[in-house]
Formats: structure tokens, sequence, C-alpha cells
């Protein structure tokens, strides 16, 4: 062992004195095992951790009783190092300490004496050994399956900022069945980190303690819109009617998510004052709420929904159709012949203006089926026939395809429009006057030359007649 090595013990820099000690690891002489054990006391925890490497890698039983004193370390990664030591020396009388370690305030340091302990093959003797060996390795779930027993150690990881998925913890604590869980939890739902609070809130929700409405009402405010949306679905578990007007605030939410899952909560709680506020979010301009909404009306199931679920059935997206036909069925088998339903008529009749398609369509479908609107609207009686639709929707796209880069779908499409005959398509003729191709124009002209010379004998005749 060299002397100058010696020396760059004492030094004041702690760089300087880790270099040695790695060195006088290496070195097999009984006093390079003394100034290892010395430097275990020293001020810089890495030093202390080079000198607990050190003596792992010697494995002698004889460094047991220093490296068992390292336990006490303030640091928790000399602690940890002090374990992965204790692995290599692989001494029975390591166990027990390596036992005491599983409850050490280190989520690192009692994970990985947990697995020193598999690794030595040692097996719990009683259900606290296994809660705590279950919840070193992270496994919260099997803790939270022995019962009671598991609840301080999951209380205590709980609190260890150090370990990385509390969330779990919050869920194990949720399954153990022990009403000294809900203060935990109504503390979770403030934590620092948002999935700890969704955590907390669904474990809340699935409980379904009474006591635990007023927290989560207060949630409903959190920054985080996920978290506000798991406190709405919570609340709605709950089916606490106080939480109506909390949850009816949460329907004008900015965010969409929070928005639904109010929605579903209303609906969970089946109350008939839900339906007034949960009706203009027919109109949200996210689909997935306007569903979720036609769905909470279906719980519900009270009849002053009717009319703008029959309104519902001509939304452009095709889901919250066929949620509204069905929910309307639910509500009332014969909503056809409702008073509800021909309070819609008009709404229905503006929708046959719609720029959309299928709304038209949707629209002229549902006036078709109330029964006396073939008696007092006989004007709409060509807008419930399917074949003007089905014209409309070939006129549509013939007048798009005079707009396609390839001339002879151009040339194909106006020479259909002739054939078809409709004033509709006129305009779009018209325009086709300017296509840069010569045949394209040609048949425009052609088109547009017989129906001009149609109308004027038309008119011919008609004046010949009178």
């Amino acid at each position: 062992m060299q002397w100058w090595t010696l020396q760059q013990l004492k030094f004041k820099n702690p760089q300087t004195r880790r270099l040695a000690v790695e060195k006088l690891a290496g070195e097999t002489c009984d006093e390079a095992v003394d100034c290892l054990v010395n430097a275990l006391q020293d001020d810089d925890a890495e030093v202390r951790m080079a000198a607990v490497n050190g003596l792992g890698r010697r494995k002698e039983p004889r460094t047991l009783p220093s490296l068992v004193q390292g336990m006490r370390d303030p640091s928790a990664d000399v602690r940890e190092a002090v374990v992965a030591a204790l692995e290599q020396v692989g001494d029975a009388t390591c166990v027990e300490i390596l036992v005491g370690a599983l409850k050490d305030l280190h989520a690192g340091v009692r994970r990985r004496a947990a697995k020193t302990l598999d690794t030595l093959g040692w097996q719990p003797g009683n259900d606290i050994q296994r809660v705590q060996r279950f919840s070193a390795l992270g496994e919260y779930l099997h803790a939270a399956a022995l019962g009671a027993v598991a609840l301080q150690p999951l209380l205590a990881a709980l609190r260890d900022p150090t370990c990385s998925n509390r969330r779990d913890i919050v869920e194990a604590l949720s399954k153990i069945g022990d009403e000294r869980v809900l203060k935990p939890l109504t503390a979770a739902v403030k934590d620092a980190d948002p999935q700890v609070r969704v955590a907390a809130l669904e474990a809340l929700g699935s409980i379904r303690d009474p006591r635990s409405v007023r927290p989560l009402n207060e949630v409903l405010e959190d920054v985080d819109p996920v978290v506000r949306a798991a406190a709405a679905n919570a609340l709605g578990k709950l089916s606490d009617n106080g939480s109506l007007a909390r949850l009816t605030a949460s329907l004008a939410d900015k965010d969409w998510s929070v928005r639904r899952a109010a929605v579903e909560a209303l609906g969970r709680l089946r109350d008939s004052r839900g339906v007034e506020p949960l009706v203009p979010l027919l109109k949200d301009p996210k689909h997935e709420v306007r569903e979720a909404t036609v769905e909470a009306l279906g719980q519900i199931r009270h009849l002053s929904a009717v009319e703008h679920l029959v309104l519902a059935l001509t939304d452009t997206q095709t889901s919250v159709r066929n949620a509204s036909a069905s929910v309307l069925r639910r509500i009332e088998p014969e909503w056809e012949q409702s008073a509800a339903a021909r309070r819609a008529i008009p709404g229905l009749k503006s929708a046959l203006a719609s720029k959309e398609y299928w709304v038209r369509q949707a629209a002229a479908d549902t006036l078709s089926k109330l029964r006396d609107v073939p008696k007092t609207e006989p004007s709409l009686n060509r807008f419930t026939d399917p074949v003007f639709y089905k014209k409309t929707a070939t006129l549509q796209a013939l007048v798009q395809a005079l707009s396609d880069w390839d001339r002879d779908l151009r040339l194909a499409a106006a020479e259909a429009l002739g054939r078809l005959s409709d004033p509709r398509g006129l305009e779009a003729l018209s325009a086709a006057l300017s296509d840069i191709d010569p045949f394209v124009r040609g048949a425009a002209e052609n088109v547009l030359g017989r129906t001009k010379s149609t109308s004027t004998r038309a008119s011919s005749t008609a004046a010949a007649s009178s």
C-alpha cells in the first residue's frame, strides 16, 4: 500500500479522498481494510459509498459489523450501497438486517433490500413481513390483498416522496376495505402530483362513502382538467343529490372532457332536475359531449327530454343520431305520436335548410314519422321523399366533379348534368363555360343551349294557349 495513497485520505478535497478509497479497495492487506472501515465515517457521502463498495467486493465476513453500521447512514444512496454489499458478503446473519431494511424511509433502499432477500432465498415468516416485501417491490395490490395489516406499510410508502408509483399505492388502499383509508385518501386529493389526485378520486368513487362528498366538490375546481373530470365522475358514483348544483356548474367547463364527465355524473344521479341544465349540451361543439348528453337523458328517463331528443335526431354526427333514436324509444315508445315531438316540428323544418346533407335528410326522415305532418304541412311532402334526397346527392356529386383535375371526368359530369335536367345544376354548368378544355366548354354550351331552347318553347306554348 503506497504511502501517498494514505496521505490522500487526509486531503480536504472529497474527490481526492474518494479516489484514494477506490485505490485502497484493490489492496489485499489488512491495513487497507482498516482504512476502508475508517472511511465509513467520512463527512462526504460519496467517499463513504466508495468505502462500502470496496468492503462489499472483498466478501469477507469480518467486515460485516462495519457494514451493518452503515445501515444507519443519513444518505439513502449509502444505505442502498450497504444492502448491495451485504448481498455480496452473502452471510446468513445479513438476513435480519435486510428484513429491517424493508422498513427503510427510502423507497430505493426498501426495493433493493427486498430483491436481495429474494436472492438469498428468504421467505417471509408472517403477514407483516409479506406486506413489507410486497410494498418494497411495488406490488401494492398484492399487499392490500392481505387486508388491514397492509394499511400502515402502505401509508408509510404513500408519505415517501421518493416513491415513484404512489398512484398505485392509492389504488391499493381503496382495496383494503377499512374505513381508516378514508382520511388518507381524502388528503391525497390535494397531493402535488395530479396522477395521485386522480387515483385518490377514483378510489373515493369506488368506496362511495358519503363523507367524501365535500372534498370531491372542492376538487371540481382543480387546475388540472383530468382531475376535475375524475372528481365529477366520482361524484356521480356517490349518488349525492346535494352535488347536483356543483356538477351543473361543471357543465360549462372549458375542457370538453370535464363537461362530458359532469354530464355522465348527472345521468347517474337520475334526478329529473338535471334535464334542464343538460339540454344545452345537446348543442355542444364536441360530439362526444353531445352523445354523452343523450345517454344521460336516457338514464334520467323524463318526458321533458323528448322534444330535445327529437331535434337531436338531426345531429351532424351519426353516433348522436343513433343514440337519440334509441333513447327516445326507451323514454317514450310511441314518441312519434306525442305532443312533445310535434313541438319539435319548427326546429325540424329549420334543419331542412341546413348545409349538411345528412342533417337535411335526418330532418326529413323524422318529419315523415310524425303522424300529423302530411296533413298539416303539405308543403313538406317533397322534403320527406327519399328520392328527392338521392337525386340531390347525385347532383352534388356531379357538380363537385366539374372541378376535378381529370378532363374526362369533368366532361362526363357536364353531360350527366344535362341528362338530369335539374335547374340546380345550371349555375355550375355556367361556370364550366370558362373551363380550360374546349370539349368540356362545348358540353356545357350544348346543355345550356338545350335548356334555353326548352324554356323558350315552353314559354311560346304557354302564350299560345292563353
